[in-house]
């Protein structure tokens, strides 16, 4: 989608894309979160499936791999590791270093927060502990390492595509995806997660930081439209 911007200006991308982004997971998030809530359990026969599955055909080896790649997406983890990127990432003085990491960091656990109420708010167990290949503490939906790897991976790429404007970006954006799905992966086959809460913390996220574009395209556009402000061209989430 083409954007258009006033003569001499900058031109701001459009809301289209990240609108119908941030509606579609809503929808799926929605839909998966009623069947976690037992309010209409569509979903149960390929949870129970997917986690019999998982728990009876592991390998220690796998395992061991799992366990080691599910410990990396911890908030512990991920949110500092955000905070000194987007510092790292953003040029200017150290003012401006600082707000924009400041920014980010707050948009992470905000979106950390309000995964863990609606997880305290549907209440849904986890999978039997008799199952796990590893140690998980609180509720089952949606997951929480899902959520916090694919927000991190996330905002990251967002980061660098912003910097670097020849960086491929179906590669960026490739190994953001790839390792939240990594991780829901781990999550499942060790058995501490019933596939939906994996896939409802994907759609959540998808949610979370479309929205987020959204607004900052909208301010974006309005500082562009207002008269003597450019806004400095920079390269987006998504064309």
């Amino acid at each position: 989608m083409s954007s258009t911007s006033p003569p001499g200006r900058p031109a701001v991308l459009g809301t289209r894309k990240p609108c119908i982004a941030a509606a579609a997971g809503l929808v799926v998030f929605l839909a998966l979160l009623v069947s976690a809530g037992d309010l209409l359990p569509w979903a149960g026969g390929f949870d129970l499936a997917v986690h019999r599955w998982s728990a009876t055909d592991r390998s220690a080896g796998l395992t061991s791999f799992a366990a080691g790649v599910t410990s990396t997406a911890s908030s512990a983890f991920t949110a500092p590791l955000v905070f000194v990127v987007a510092v790292a990432l953003t040029p200017g003085p150290v003012r401006a270093k600082l707000n924009r990491a400041v920014l980010v960091l707050l948009l992470m656990l905000l979106g950390v927060l309000t995964r863990y109420a609606i997880s305290e708010l549907i209440a849904r167990p986890r999978p039997p502990a008799s199952d796990w290949a590893v140690d998980a503490g609180g509720l089952s939906f949606p997951s929480g390492h899902t959520s916090d790897a694919a927000l991190a991976a996330g905002l990251i790429a967002w980061l660098v595509v912003r910097r670097f404007a020849r960086a491929p970006r179906w590669l960026v954006w490739l190994i953001a995806v790839a390792y939240a799905l990594t991780i829901a992966w781990t999550r499942v086959y060790l058995g501490v997660h019933w596939p939906t809460d994996v896939l409802g913390s994907l759609a959540f996220v998808t949610t979370w930081l479309s929205a987020a574009l959204v607004l900052q395209r909208i301010d974006e556009r309005e500082a562009n439209d207002r008269p003597g402000h450019a806004v400095p061209d920079r390269s987006d989430l998504t064309r």
